[in-house]
């Protein structure tokens, strides 16, 4: 068997991230697997690390975090913690977007960042926090959020703040409260409907 797959969701018009993600995990065959996007680079320090935690005999941790440093428009704009290393049968992916992997046991985390290249363009990010938008809303009602005025108000300004604080710069936060006010509003009329 094995040890390491590495697994890229190279797939248009994907509907359920959390599906998807799925099954590349089903048909892998190593013990470890490590997800990484078609927008987001490993750099051979990460990789290195990768190999060396996964080709121990013995391991505590059922998975890893790993901190990714997310670049909109070639600028820095702020960094998650995300699980993307995990044993395979350790866990499944969770949400059609904004998707976890869901891991039982321990998790450690890696030393070595993963690199974020969110869009090329301007309209391409706003093309996806459309398409995202929607998912999102789907994905809450499904969950039993429900949207409400107050939360078409007033979460918009504060998602904004919050990317703002946390370092995501003006255009990004600007962006990122945008989605949380379409995603409101989507979810409100779904509901209404």
């Amino acid at each position: 068997m094995n040890k390491l797959e590495i697994i890229t969701l190279n797939k248009s018009g994907i509907s359920d991230f959390a599906k998807e993600r799925n099954l590349l995990l089903k048909k892998s065959k190593a013990k470890w697997v490590f997800f990484v996007d078609t927008d987001e680079t490993a750099s051979l320090e990460l990789m290195e690390e990768v190999r060396s935690l996964t080709s121990r005999s013995e391991n505590k941790y059922n998975g890893y975090f790993v901190l990714r440093n997310n670049y909109f428009l070639g600028e820095f704009g702020g960094t998650d913690n995300i699980i993307r290393l995990g044993k395979r049968n350790s866990g499944w992916w969770q949400r059609r977007v904004h998707e976890e992997w869901k891991i039982k046991g321990s998790i450690g985390q890696l030393k070595n960042p993963l690199v974020h290249n969110t869009a090329k363009d301007l309209h391409e990010f706003i093309n996806k926090i459309n398409s995202y938008s929607t998912l999102h809303a789907q994905e809450n009602l499904k969950s039993g959020k429900r949207s409400s005025i107050f939360r078409i108000i007033f979460f918009p300004p504060l998602k904004f703040v919050q990317s703002i604080v946390t370092g995501r710069g003006f255009i990004m936060s600007m962006l990122q409260s945008f989605h949380s006010f379409l995603s409101w509003s989507k979810e409100w009329t779904l509901q209404n409907d």
